[in-house]
């Protein structure tokens, strides 16, 4: 889940530099800020994994000269700069005195988080108008991508307002050109995809692929017959009787009426709920063209809207739909996406538009990440603090006002790093999700992650301390003689709540009765509290007075403490969470008792206890944890990050935006082959790409791999979006869509093939399979996104030579391919190869976007650089053979 964090690189530095004057204007500052052109070349990565370097080069095209000893230049890593110098010894905190770079006399300082800055010694020389500079440093493991360098490095000088460097905005990374830049280690098996690689992973051999007819595909359709047609044009009325909002997802896009009693002609569409229908979710839809009439049963208003998005999607191919009756009902009762907004925020509408998307696919459950380190996103009545601080990123030196900027954020307010929901508009949120039969659950991470809080709750500490003690301490997350060093896996300071202080309790407990309130109020019931639980740095508590009091008769190392009051935290929240009458939802570290198992479910008093299964990268051996945690009693979430994590990039090119801690990559059609009933089938490589076997992982006997004794405990499963490297709107859309549609078809509809024990017969079916589902995707969803206003990520086409032409294929057949020779101008149709350079993009199925440009040259492709090796080696032994004979 969040290890993942870990594998970036590039947070925020500053660097700072003096000579003889200063920068003594805040005109001074913005020409500094507006002309220096700072270049950012990832180097290599070293073969062991260990570090990577990288050459910062500043090109300073400013009327005046970058001198003074009184500015700073900020910028972000996410792994830490320096550490064989920075990082002390035993790994627990990073020195507060920095590294000087050699010969540069710059010192580097890890500030907190993905922060750092360089700050000049005193023999920093001046860098001139027109002056050029570089400097070399490197970072902890790997950069294989852009966005592992984020934007928005800023400068700042005493007394004056902190500016973006302008250049560092965007296109300030330079392009990885060779395999030690785009590899992480000599291990990694991954290359960039050529259009001729990408044109084998396209390919198909099914000459019989089925469009489908709804996705996710319904459990059953019989008495299809595509001879007989209703056409649902002149007079149709919805009949219906107290289902105003299930029709109204009809009447909102069709010129349909509404009304209790049939038309005597025309088309009927009826509604009704049926107590027949045996799943909850479940419907029946029946279109029968001699009737004129589409019935739809559910046993629930939820039902019945899921039968209305069928009728939707039959009707996307046009008004004419053949005879047909569908019997469907849902695969699991939990169909989730998850969505971090504490990272960067996005607006209510962006949410309102993905949970439009979410009913269409019949998803359920809607999984806010509203509070982590690096931003509160959610107003609580009361406790001010938390969003007039905790919900802005900006330069502070005191935190005062702000937590100060990470992940590319800047040094103002004015960014993805800011913003939060009011009262209000998470009441409207709510709204919008009961009108689509969606949960909405709010997830607060604690006691890890919390940074946010924290620092909120210190500001509202200082404010109150000089007038009222009491009122100071009410809410305070810290111990304050809490000595204990450590750095989470993104690398801040400060970011656990005490476990051992009442206030603490009292905190959560405010929020929880508040976020209960809005639920009420939206008629919205909340009925899971999500409080996170995962990545608590080991040594949070080990040197807390207050944990010392408690006298919990601590034994063991740093982790076993931390096990141990995470697992008193998790009674005293899941307590309070019981009180107010909710379900208690966390990610599995959250309730991890060490050695793969769980606490023991029996101490929680609430009726059900989830938890979000999400490492499986499968070399690390924790996968087991999710039958694990269902045995014991626990709902378990299927939400694998090898399938399941939005965040990672589409391919394994340093182009693709996203991190790549679990695998290298994640595209639709790998969610779509994930095996929520089968766990360990899905096992394939390793993060590197190597080939693993399901006994490389369960060892001998499968005792590493325990069965699944309690199937009834796995709840669903979802999707996830980390937002880390999302800093528009355009970017959540481009990771998120057209993934979340192989989401829900895994999520609504068990496949045949995933029964199927002989893995090849199974991976030809499921390759059939996925076929008629990209097809479907090609032809028909993805237009459906493109009238909603989802800019979904159209893929680069694939490309293969024959003779003179070029033969492009997609990822999604029914999506075109344009070419060019220039790259300026674009033509369709034929595409003629000379043997110079040709650049191939595909449009999207509106035609109004188009993919990344990629050029076609079979030379650089890695298909045919296989066969040029090959070759090679042939006439090698060839040569090789008539020498031996010769001598």
């Amino acid at each position: 889940m969040e290890v993942k964090k870990m594998m970036v690189h590039v947070c925020v530095f500053m660097m700072a530099g003096y000579v003889n004057s200063q920068i003594a204007t805040q005109s001074d500052l913005d020409q500094i800020a507006s002309g220096l052109d700072v270049k950012v070349d990832m180097v290599e990565n070293l073969d062991d994994g260990s570090r990577h370097l990288f050459k910062v080069t500043f090109n300073n095209k400013a009327p005046k000269s970058l001198t003074g000893v009184n500015w700073k230049i900020y910028f972000f890593s996410f792994f830490i700069v320096e550490s064989k110098h920075i990082l002390s010894e035993d790994g627990l905190y990073t020195k507060p005195e920095g590294y000087t770079l050699p010969n540069v006399n710059l010192k580097v300082m890890h500030e907190n988080g993905c922060l750092y800055s360089m700050t000049p010694t005193t023999g920093f020389k001046e860098l001139p108008q027109n002056g050029t500079r570089e400097i070399t440093f490197y970072a902890a493991n790997w950069a294989v991508s852009k966005t592992d360098i984020p934007p928005n490095w800023y400068i700042s000088a005493d007394g004056l307002n902190a500016r973006v460097i302008d250049s560092t905005k965007e296109g300030f990374v330079g392009e990885f050109t060779s395999a030690k830049q785009w590899k992480r280690k000599k291990e990694d098996k991954y290359d960039p995809y050529s259009p001729m690689s990408r044109y084998q992973r396209y390919k198909t051999t099914n000459t019989n692929v089925q469009i489908k007819m709804v996705i996710p595909t319904p459990k059953e359709i019989t008495n299809l017959d595509t001879s007989k047609l209703l056409n649902i044009t002149g007079k149709v009325t919805i009949v219906h009787s107290g289902l105003d909002n299930e029709a109204s997802f009809l009447t909102d896009k069709y010129n349909f009426d509404s009304s209790a009693t049939a038309s005597a002609n025309g088309v009927n569409i009826y509604l009704s709920i049926n107590s027949t229908i045996l799943s909850a979710e479940g419907y029946s839809l029946t279109v029968n063209p001699s009737a004129k009439t589409v019935t739809i049963y559910g046993m629930t208003n939820a039902g019945v809207l899921y039968g209305v998005q069928s009728l939707l999607s039959l009707l996307s191919h046009g008004l004419s739909i053949p005879q047909m009756e569908i019997r469907d009902e849902p695969r699991f009762e939990f169909r989730g996406m998850f969505i971090d907004v504490a990272r960067n925020f996005v607006s209510k509408n962006v949410l309102e538009k993905l949970m439009d998307s979410m009913a269409m696919y019949k998803l359920n459950k809607l999984h806010l990440h509203l509070a982590d380190d690096e931003g509160w996103r959610i107003e609580i009545n009361g406790l001010q603090e938390l969003t007039q601080v905790g919900s802005k990123r900006c330069h502070s030196d005191t935190e005062d006002l702000c937590l100060i900027p990470q992940l590319g954020s800047g040094p103002d307010d004015t960014t993805s790093g800011s913003g939060f929901y009011s009262i209000q508009e998470y009441k409207d949120i709510l709204s919008y999700a009961k009108k689509r039969h969606i949960e909405v659950i709010p997830e607060i991470d604690t006691p890890g992650h919390a940074r946010a809080a924290i620092i909120a709750m210190e500001a509202r500490y200082r404010k109150y301390s000089t007038s009222n003690m009491n009122d100071a301490e009410k809410y305070r997350l810290v111990d304050p003689d809490n000595e204990s060093k450590f750095l989470s896996v993104q690398y801040f300071k400060d970011n656990a709540v005490n476990p051992c202080i009442e206030s603490t309790y009292v905190f959560i407990e405010k929020v929880v009765s508040e976020l209960k309130a809005m639920h009420t109020d939206a008629g919205h019931p909340l009925n899971i509290y999500h409080f996170g639980g995962d990545e608590v740095a080991k040594t949070a508590w080990v040197n807390s007075t207050k944990c010392d009091q408690l006298n919990l008769n601590f034994s063991g190392d740093a982790a076993s403490i931390r096990n141990e009051l995470k697992n008193y935290f998790t009674q005293r929240v899941a307590n309070i969470t019981f009180t107010h009458g909710l379900n208690m939802a966390g990610w599995e570290d959250g309730f991890n008792a060490g050695d793969g198992m769980p606490f023991d479910i029996s101490m929680y008093q609430n009726q059900h206890i989830y938890s979000n299964a999400w490492d499986n990268v499968w070399e690390w051996g924790e996968a087991r944890r999710a039958y694990n945690y269902a045995n014991a009693g626990y709902k378990v979430i299927m939400s694998h990050a090898t399938h399941l994590y939005f965040d990672h990039p589409y391919e394994p090119d340093p182009e693709e935006r996203g991190l790549y801690w679990a695998p290298r990559f994640t595209d639709s059609d790998k969610s779509f082959r994930f095996l929520p009933d089968n766990l360990y089938e899905n096992i394939d490589v390793t993060r590197m790409g190597v080939p693993l076997s399901k006994s490389d992982v369960c060892g001998a006997n499968e005792k590493k791999c325990p069965a699944l004794q309690k199937p009834e405990n796995i709840a669903g499963m979802q999707g996830h979006l980390w937002s880390e490297t999302i800093l528009s709107e355009d970017n959540f859309y481009y990771m998120i869509f057209p993934r979340l549609l192989a989401l829900a078809e895994r999520a609504w509809h068990k496949a045949s093939w995933e029964s199927v024990t002989d893995k090849t017969k199974r991976t030809m079916e499921m390759n059939n399979d996925w076929d008629s589902f990209a097809s479907t995707l090609g032809t028909k969803e993805l237009n459906r996104l493109d009238s909603m206003g989802i800019n979904y990520r159209v893929p680069p086409p694939g490309g293969s030579l024959d003779g003179d032409e070029i033969k492009p294929n997609t990822a999604f057949p029914g999506l075109s391919v344009e070419y060019s020779t220039d790259s300026q101008t674009w033509k369709s149709g034929t595409i003629p190869y000379t043997g110079s350079p040709v650049y191939l993009r595909t449009k999207s199925a509106d035609g109004k976007r188009t993919s990344r440009v990629v050029q076609f040259s079979p030379i650089t492709s890695s298909a045919q650089l296989i066969q040029m090796s090959f070759t090679t080696v042939i006439l090698c032994s060839v040569f090789l053979y008539i020498f031996l004979l010769k001598h």
